[in-house]
């Protein structure tokens, strides 16, 4: 099977590219120095390099011509910076994906997809119904929660509908160049992405060559253009697919990480099978990584994990994670208009008025509940003292209760 090699020291670039690149049906190997890339890079599997144009001891000129030097040909992009004779392309997920895509010999849909699609809570037979979908000669429109995967199943059908060209993810409110080509257009979801918009897209894009997909939210297609559909389920309705789907997170990336197969307690396994997983497959594939990095037993007991990874599965929380998603739906909503009617100007940029704004009212409520107990507001947000102090002050916020004088003798 093709292998993807990242070259890189820089943990940004790990957590931006590592989790959604193993995603895509090919394992990914990470390096972290000049001698271990040539290694990796000899290596026959390799198909594609992503190396950091910053890391140490980089010879680009003697990495290119390794490469062409070998039969399997593996191709090698540096990521950032410009170091010729390597081809650049931005350190972000989308180029890198598009990169993958690319790779020689890769599936349309790997049997880690297939194994995988099994438990999404599809109808029938899932990889049959993706294949429907794919022959269809109709927009896509899938429906289905935050997490659920609306872009990997449009992304699947784009595979398997061999479509030439490229799969292009547009995000809501991004302007989409008007380009002649052939491939699949993604309109990523929002909370209500203005139908308007969704089926101007549609149209103009189709007469160019593109086919269009989109994921939503909302339980109807957007009117003004025939779709196909599919619908995924959240996680919460098909909780039987929670054991497996966790398993096969867990294989997967242990392989990814060149770890020993690991498992969870049967305490562990109670809490995964009772939690809402409002954030369903995403959460769920999110919690599996964060316990693996964060403790290196063989069996990942419930008790053993660091708090800040068990308090997700906390019953308690989950009434505030459900408020907390609600309260991310009424912001997106109330800032569309904001972002409609808002020009650049100078002064103070779009985005540091609303996260001030955000962060003023959670300050405030926070000192309102515990009285302007700076010790026990800080607490209650899980940051730093100092931290909570320098906030109030920059946003003109203060507490207005003085702090006890066992708190005060602590500072």
């Amino acid at each position: 099977m093709s292998v993807l090699v990242i070259a890189t020291i820089r943990d940004e670039i790990r957590a931006e590219l590592l989790l959604p690149l193993s995603r895509a049906g090919v394992p990914v190997r990470p390096v972290a120095d000049w001698e271990s890339l040539c290694r990796a890079i000899a290596g026959v599997d390799t198909r594609l390099v992503l190396v950091d144009s910053e890391l140490p001891n980089l010879n680009p000129a003697l990495l290119d011509g390794l490469a062409r030097s070998l039969a399997h040909n593996p191709r090698v992009r540096v990521l950032g910076g410009k170091r010729p004779p390597l081809i650049r392309i931005p350190a972000t997920r989308r180029a890198a994906e598009r990169e993958v895509e690319r790779m020689p010999g890769s599936a349309a849909v790997t049997d880690a997809d297939r194994e995988e699609l099994t438990w999404f809570g599809l109808e029938g037979q899932p990889l049959d119904l993706l294949g429907r979908l794919a022959a269809s000669p109709l927009p896509l429109c899938v429906h289905g929660e935050r997490g659920t995967g609306k872009e990997r199943i449009a992304r699947w059908v784009h595979r398997l509908s061999r479509a030439e060209g490229q799969f292009v993810v547009v995000a809501p409110g991004q302007r989409w160049e008007r380009i002649a080509g052939r491939g699949t257009l993604f309109l990523e979801s929002g909370h209500k992405r203005d139908v308007g918009e969704v089926r101007a897209v549609a149209r103009e894009a189709a007469a160019l060559g593109w086919r269009i997909a989109t994921g939503t939210r909302a339980t109807e297609a957007p009117t003004g253009v025939d779709w196909t559909r599919v619908v995924i389920p959240p996680l919460r309705s098909h909780r039987a697919d929670i054991r497996p789907l966790a398993t096969t997170y867990l294989a997967r990336h242990c392989q990814r990480m060149g770890l020993p197969l690991r498992s969870f307690d049967r305490e562990l396994w109670s809490l995964l099978a009772g939690w809402r997983w409002p954030g369903n497959l995403r959460e769920l594939e999110m919690f599996v990584v964060q316990a693996l990095t964060q403790t290196d037993a063989r069996i990942i007991r419930a008790r053993g994990l660091p708090d800040g990874v068990a308090r997700l599965l906390r019953p308690e929380d989950e009434a505030v994670g459900q408020d907390i998603a609600g309260f991310e739906d009424i912001a997106e909503a109330r800032l569309r208009d904001v972002i409609g009617r808002y020009t650049p100007g100078p002064g103070l940029t779009l985005h540091a008025r609303v996260m001030d704004a955000a962060e003023r009212a959670l300050l405030r409520l926070a000192l309102g509940r515990t009285g302007g107990n700076r010790k026990a507001t800080a607490l209650l947000l899980g940051i730093a003292r100092n931290t909570l102090s320098s906030r109030s002050k920059a946003l003109g916020i203060e507490a207005t209760v003085e702090a006890p004088e066992e708190e005060k003798a602590g500072e």
